[in-house]
């Protein structure tokens, strides 16, 4: 189920990226307040996942309670994806990614907030092959980084996808040294959203 992107958080760490993450929201919808159902898009549906390739033991999860919203008219983008939504195959490995690696109960969402580097013909269809850069905050660490990825416009709908590699130490993730070996220093991640105009 997914989660509602003004729900409160419990824990002050959370709260502060939780709030910071809710203010940059909010001027993302209101920055061009007149022009504002035709210039933001939000997420009609959308996928991230994350893959790690170890020698003992692949790990691969998804997750669908991604949200985002788009803003055409400063190419501003903003997502937050709740850490438990990831769903993986065993139950025993989801519970040790949320308990043990995660702490998903103290740090409950991961966001980010970046600019769209080059200028994309949102009024024309066509494939454009797009970066950005912007600020991601995993396990209550929020580092800055530029990560490619593909814009498609096709009649007004609006998808964008986007795959990158993360390093699990630089956001303070530690992994016991007991099964350091199942799991890969960085991790996949893929993105694949398909956005709509915003409608009060």
């Amino acid at each position: 189920m997914k989660k509602n992107m003004l729900s409160s958080v419990s824990t002050a760490p959370a709260n502060k990226t939780f709030f910071r993450f809710v203010t940059i929201v909010i001027a993302l919808l209101f920055t061009t307040i007149i022009y504002v159902e035709a210039q933001v898009f939000t997420a009609k549906k959308g996928t991230i996942t994350f893959f790690s390739e170890a020698p003992l033991e692949n790990i691969d999860a998804t997750n669908y309670s991604i949200q985002s919203i788009l803003n055409i008219s400063n190419n501003t983008v903003a997502f937050i994806v709740p850490i438990r939504g990831f769903k993986f195959k065993k139950d025993l490995m989801e519970e040790h990614f949320n308990e043990k690696y995660m702490e998903s109960d103290k740090f409950p969402n991961a966001t980010y907030s970046g600019k769209i580097n080059e200028e994309i013909a949102f009024d024309k269809n066509g494939t454009y092959p797009a970066t950005s850069t912007g600020k991601l905050t995993i396990h209550g660490v929020e580092k800055t980084i530029t990560q490619p990825g593909t814009i498609t416009v096709n009649n007004g709908d609006i998808t964008l996808e986007s795959s990158f590699r993360i390093a699990v130490k630089d956001y303070g993730i530690e992994i016991p040294k007991l099964v350091f070996e199942n799991i890969a220093d960085t991790v996949l991640v893929k993105i694949n959203v398909a956005y709509q105009p915003y409608k009060k």
